[in-house]
């Protein structure tokens, strides 16, 4: 996955932001990046009807943070699969301008406000749900804790918060030190978060909090998949994938994974007073 367009206290380059969004978008085209898209948007398309299901309201207001996803379209599209499942009247905030553009083209039912998430330009209690996919932790643990602060005062009381975030589970550690091995630099801008660290942040202004694994970001090595998925059929390969993402939400499942999974998320009910 490559670096993501984030909101920071510097502008966003966005030379670099186009050239890295166009190579994803190329990587999701080979067999490898399609698994990966696809695992992406099984995981996120859960965790986002969970927090809507408890969002409550026919047609509830929306706010999801950054339009990477959408970009990147496919799998990955979360606007576009709120709007056929949910029907809601979904606001989109991205602190790139070249994000902006793209994202109001591919989520043309997205109200798409150029902001940054520390500093959200809406009213107090505007928001049924707030939805966080791995925007919040490419920001200093600080500045983090500040956007969560925004994302409960601009939700309304009992709204549902979703926070999808990276954390250094084992399966991840490994990755990194093998990227290390193969001279290969991580992403840049990437954080890790405790799983205690987001929980207290989101505790302080939300009646009830609850934290599980969201995925163990299974994405088979380059050369295994050379090997095997590319002589397995596009079909069969989404067959196993979600064979084994079903396997992953087992509740015994998620307690293995829990030690070693790279994502995890925090849905919250905000105080209702």
């Amino acid at each position: 996955m490559r670096e993501k367009a984030v909101a920071s206290a510097r502008e966003p380059d966005e030379d670099e932001i186009r050239a890295s969004l166009e190579d994803e978008i190329g990587s999701s085209a080979d067999r490898r990046g399609r698994w990966y898209a696809e695992y992406l948007g099984l995981e996120y398309r859960h965790a986002v009807d969970a927090a809507l299901s408890r969002a409550g309201g026919a047609a509830p207001r929306v706010l999801k943070t950054d339009l990477w996803n959408e970009c990147v379209a496919g799998d990955r599209d979360i606007a576009n699969h709120l709007a056929e499942s949910v029907g809601c009247r979904l606001f989109a905030v991205e602190l790139s301008l070249a994000l902006c553009v793209r994202g109001r083209d591919r989520a043309p039912g997205a109200a798409v406000v150029r902001a940054d998430i520390r500093a959200l330009p809406f009213r107090t209690g505007s928001f049924d749900a707030v939805l966080d996919l791995s925007t919040l932790d490419h920001l200093s643990e600080e500045g983090a804790a500040r956007a969560v602060g925004e994302y409960e005062r601009v939700l309304r009381p009992a709204g549902a918060l979703l926070l999808v975030y990276w954390q250094r589970g084992a399966l991840l550690r490994l990755r990194l030190l093998l990227k290390r091995w193969l001279g290969r630099p991580e992403r840049s801008g990437q954080r890790y978060f405790r799983p205690g660290d987001v929980r207290d942040w989101v505790e302080k202004g939300a009646a009830a909090a609850w934290e599980v694994p969201v995925g163990s970001l299974l994405l088979p090595p380059h050369r295994l998949t050379r090997a095997v998925l590319g002589r397995i059929p596009a079909g069969a390969c989404t067959a196993i994938l979600r064979a084994t993402v079903s396997v992953e939400r087992w509740r015994f499942a998620r307690r293995l994974l829990a030690p070693i999974t790279g994502m995890r998320a925090v849905l919250a009910v905000r105080n209702p007073s």
